[in-house]
């Protein structure tokens, strides 16, 4: 794979080279992109299957081709690299799949908000163990917080839709 292409995956497509926050942009074209395939009224699991697809390239991409640009860089986590941030905002939507297709637009967009907030809410503050998890060696490192910061989230916001939290909207 060219230099170039291994670095717009990494980069989210390039939302990694974005001057301020990029961590959260490359989580935002994760959002997006959920917001988009639900608002488009598709089948659940076609949105189920794209969130699927999204965190696991972000997964794969990241393992495989991580360690080269933390070399490149010479930095343990380059702010290029938002892969990482793609795995767990994905993660974060997963499993929300079968119950989008009851929601309105605006309910849609809200719970996408809410979503994103929360990843990036769990991404930055790193409750335990999320921290540690960055102590990894190489890409590990920089995937593995993110990975668990989307199964926080994904907690977090399954908390907020079962006690009902469209309806506080």
């Amino acid at each position: 794979m060219s230099i170039y292409m291994y670095r717009i995956w990494l980069s989210v497509l390039g939302a990694g080279y974005s001057p301020l926050i990029p961590g959260t942009c490359g989580s935002a074209v994760v959002a997006g992109v959920f917001l988009i395939t639900a608002w488009a009224d598709v089948c659940p699991g076609v949105l189920a299957a794209v969130m699927l697809v999204l965190a696991a390239h972000g997964f794969v991409v990241t393992i495989v081709y991580g360690d080269r640009f933390i070399e490149e860089y010479g930095r343990s986590d380059p702010r290029q690299i938002v892969s990482d941030e793609q795995c767990g905002q994905a993660i974060t939507f997963l499993w929300f799949w079968p119950m989008i297709a009851d929601l309105t637009g605006s309910e849609i967009l809200v719970f996408t908000a809410v979503g994103f907030v929360l990843f990036r809410i769990f991404d930055i503050i790193k409750p335990p163990p999320i921290r540690q998890l960055e102590k990894l060696k190489g890409a590990w490192g920089v995937l593995m917080d993110d990975v668990l910061a989307g199964v926080y989230a994904q907690i977090a916001l399954q908390i907020f839709w079962r006690l009902g939290g469209l309806d506080w909207v």
